[in-house]
């Protein structure tokens, strides 16, 4: 005689299925109150158990077909005789049904169990109690059919009548013939060998660019597109993919490069291996747009019009067991975008070597170049660095120049914003007097940490500052497995600047502004004797110099030219690496180990699982040194 008996639904009724307790569907109660015997003397006389703890039933709601990584929740009703205001623990798994129908009279280990919930009801009054959990479908079922069980009182706390009805027994007559409290869910049966592009985000807030007839003193190691790529698979096969990413122009796609930074240059690809139990792969990229495509850009934008970029990302499988679905490896995306031509800052053909004629009514000169550019997944770690670098030179009145230099450095940790650091400097020098001198102050953690100004006729000063700090900066609580963990993130690191600034005749400004090189550190956990939880991490969060080198003379004289003018020169340069390395956090428990008898799950020893949440597990594609800015040039006076 079969001792278990469940029902499968046919495909058409998934989207009504609702899981609910002792093995069947149909939400009627079943009445397990024993029939009346008669006790002969000397029979034992049955008794109701004086202390006993039990879950009575599991349900859920209406459910369709469940995803991998998707939530549900489940409801379940607590029995509580002889104790009152007690702390008990709860954990939840999904067994594979259809291991169940295979299983004989012989104990068996189940394959295909999760543990997905751990939890603790606090303060329990005796009696019936109903509650809710939400449980997270791992990513690594096989799919198909599975029963949520549960174990109440896992590890023995409290001494009850009946041990048997804290969990699915072959040992408890009333869960004997398959009907022990459970509810029914379905998952998708997942791909043998599937990649999947999930979602592409910019690290900007649009895309400026500067035109092609513009002089923009930028070396070509420039970053006009950057961001990331959210990628996941389905399947034990894995291996290397590449992903291309292309630009809509004048209705075609063209292919874009991407900067490489193990190789330092740009290439076609990127080449990308997806890592076994990582279902969030972080793919960073960085996008160059070569001349020739910026003209063909530039040709077909309206600059009376509000334009988007289209863009889009391509993933290839490169194994020979290539994948039969493709229609989930392609991403399109846009982002606004405009053009700066530059006649706000240099006159149209230069200034080098003007006539007196020219001097008289000539516009104030602004030279300047900005970066703003984000990195990273903000619900986990992003840093942002915002750069700033200006000449401004008075070749008329009263002649003079000044210069300018900003940096600062913004991190988001849970979606929580912080200012890391931030600096800035300001010099000039007139030739009548007035207004000549500098200013510089730095911001670390918000506070201000250093101010130094002086206004003289003529000054020489050089800083050389740093520090080392350690600073939490938010707290977030994640579940690793069915573990429940509080985390505590912040960075450590060293900061500071090395500048030498000065007027006497010329006013120059040099060196590193700032250099900053943080890491982020993770702590928490738990340690319960059958649970223990931590972080792991070796993240480099950003490791940045930001260089200026600025100049201007007054001269009457000097080699090559006979006659009063300005020269000037700007050039700003950066070496940036951000976000390489990897941040996770893992969690070990000791649970039972599930058997199968009769087509009845049931626990049969213990069980060490390890899980491991990678917040991070990316190399650094943002590794790289250019120059911003760089001119230099002469006006005659």
């Amino acid at each position: 005689m079969r001792r278990y008996v469940h029902t499968l639904v046919a495909g058409a009724l998934l989207t009504a299925l609702s899981g609910c307790g002792f093995g069947d569907n149909d939400n009627h109660e079943i009445d397990f109150t024993p029939p009346k015997e008669e006790v002969n003397e000397g029979d034992v006389s049955t008794e109701e158990p004086q202390s006993n703890i039990a879950i009575t039933e599991i349900s859920t709601g209406p459910l369709d077909v469940l995803e991998p990584n998707s939530t549900f929740r489940a409801y379940y009703d607590v029995h509580v005789k002889g104790f009152d205001d007690i702390d008990v623990d709860v954990h939840f798994y999904l067994v594979h049904a259809a291991e169940l129908d295979e299983s004989g009279d012989t104990e068996v280990e189940i394959d295909e169990v999760h543990k997905v919930g751990a939890l603790e009801l606090v303060g329990v009054s005796e009696g019936d109690h109903t509650f809710d959990i939400d449980i997270t479908v791992p990513n690594d079922l096989i799919g198909g059919h599975y029963h949520v069980v549960a174990q109440i009182d896992p590890h023995d706390d409290h001494a009850e009548d009946i041990e048997d009805d804290n969990h699915p027994s072959v040992d408890h007559e009333p869960f004997a013939d398959g009907e022990f409290p459970f509810a029914d869910v379905h998952v998708r049966v997942l791909e043998s060998h599937d990649y999947k592009l999930l979602s592409a985000e910019f690290g900007q807030e649009a895309l400026i660019l500067d035109a092609p007839t513009t002089d923009n003193g930028t070396s070509h190691h420039h970053s006009d597109l950057v961001g990331f790529i959210v990628a996941d698979y389905e399947g034990a096969e894995l291996g290397s993919t590449s992903i291309k990413a292309e630009v809509m122009v004048n209705g075609n796609w063209e292919a874009t490069h991407f900067w490489n930074a193990q190789n330092q240059g740009y290439e076609d690809v990127i080449l990308h291996n997806f890592t076994a139990g990582l279902h969030d792969e972080h793919i960073g990229f960085d996008i160059a747009l070569e001349d020739d495509l910026l003209q063909r850009i530039h040709d077909e934008h309206d600059a009376t019009q509000e334009q988007n970029l289209q863009v889009r990302f391509i993933l290839t499988d490169l194994a020979e067991n290539a994948e039969t679905i493709t229609d989930n490896n392609v991403i399109e995306t846009q982002i606004p975008l405009y053009f700066y031509t530059g006649e706000e800052a240099d006159s149209s053909e230069g200034f080098a070597k003007r006539g007196p004629q020219y001097a008289v009514g000539l516009a104030n000169i602004k030279l300047e170049k900005s970066f703003d550019k984000s990195y990273g997944d903000k619900s986990k770690f992003s840093v942002g660095v915002d750069l700033n670098g200006q000449l401004f030179i008075v070749p008329t009145g009263d002649i003079g120049g000044r210069v300018t230099g900003e940096g600062t450095v913004e991190a988001y940790f849970f979606n929580a914003q912080n200012t890391l650091f931030s600096i800035s400097y300001d010099g000039s020098a007139y030739v009548s007097g007035n207004n000549t001198g500098y200013a510089s102050e730095m911001i670390i953690f918000n506070n201000v940490v250093f101010e130094d100004e002086k206004y003289v006729a003529k000054y020489e000063k050089a800083w050389e500052k740093k520090w080392e700090e350690e600073k939490v900066l938010a707290q977030a609580r994640f579940t690793i497995g069915p573990i429940p963990m509080s985390v505590e993130a912040g960075v450590d690191g060293s900061l500071g600047f090395e500048l030498t600034v000065g007027y006497n005749a010329e006013l120059y400004a040099e060196g590193d502004l700032f250099h900053v090189d943080f890491g982020a550190f993770g702590r928490g956990g738990v340690n319960l004797g059958l649970v223990s939880a931590g972080v792991q991490a070796v993240l480099t969060l950003i490791d940045n110099t930001f260089s200026l080198e600025s100049n201007a003379g007054f001269a009457l004289v000097s080699t090559g030219n006979n006659k009063p003018h300005i020269y000037y020169g700007i050039e700003l340069k950066n070496d940036l690496d951000v976000i390489s390395g990897k941040f996770g956090l893992y969690a070990e428990t000791v649970g039972v180990k599930w058997c199968k008898k009769w087509g009845i799950p049931y626990p049969c020893g213990k069980k060490t699982t390890k899980y491991d949440l990678w917040l991070y597990q990316t190399n650094s594609v943002y590794n790289k040194s250019w120059t911003l800015y760089s001119k230099e040039d002469e006006i005659e006076l």
